[in-house]
């Protein structure tokens, strides 16, 4: 099977590395084709030609259009996630229903980073120095409406306040120590995520996460530049 991503952030952006890894551990037999398109606005007025596109001309077996609510794309705030939705909904029903029919969606609220403070094992393993070991826990992740900057502020809590959380190396370092689905799961996201990548909402993973290894370095790589 090859699903593809549309995706918001930049090439080789941790949205991109998060989801790759994540899918990966959720179905090893899928082959996964990540596209970036750079920011939000791009994918509301890019995402559903280069769906289209994976479909037809990359032979994806289904494709999956993600980003995040926030920012608001119309800056309003009673924006939401089914509101965005639909705007997307409307462009991919422009298109043959054979190709429509292979197209999904997926609104993440708030961010990425939702799903990453969602277990604080991973997030406590990743935080850990020798024998200090953080004491981090976020019972109820969806609570957090900029859990970017809340994850920025534990991060620096527990090393230091010039030890900022940087997405774009430590997004996947994270991901990779998510031992298993349970907790990441009660994210409706995710659970829609994994829903799409086996068909199955309650997935278990099928691999541990080593095999995000190579994800880990080109993040480090990225980090580096």
């Amino acid at each position: 099977m090859k699903l593809g991503l549309v995706l918001e952030c930049d090439m080789g952006g941790p949205d991109e590395l998060v989801l790759i890894c994540l899918a990966r551990r959720l179905n090893p037999a899928a082959t996964i084709l990540p596209v970036a398109l750079g920011s939000k606005e791009q994918v509301f007025l890019r995402g559903v030609d280069v769906a289209r596109e994976l479909v037809e001309v990359s032979a994806c077996d289904r494709v999956l259009i993600v980003w995040d609510l926030k920012p608001y794309w119309q800056k309003a705030a009673t924006r939401t996630c089914e509101a965005e939705a639909d705007e997307l909904r409307q462009k991919i029903a422009t298109t043959k229903s054979s190709t429509a029919a292979n197209i999904s969606l997926l609104c993440l609220t708030w961010e990425l980073e939702t799903w990453l403070i969602a277990d604080s094992r991973a997030v406590n393993k990743h935080l850990s120095t020798g024998p200090h070991v953080p004491m981090f826990h976020c019972s109820k992740p969806l609570s957090k409406t900029d859990p970017k900057a809340y994850l920025d502020r534990e991060c620096k809590k527990y090393r230091g306040r010039y030890q900022r959380y940087v997405d774009v190396r430590e997004a996947i370092q994270i991901a990779r120590h998510i031992p298993d689905t349970k907790r990441i799961s009660r994210v409706p996201s995710f659970a829609r995520f994994a829903g799409f990548v086996c068909g199955n909402r309650k997935a278990a993973f099928k691999q541990c996460g080593d095999v995000c290894n190579d994800l880990v370095h080109q993040a480090y790589q990225m980090g580096k530049g």
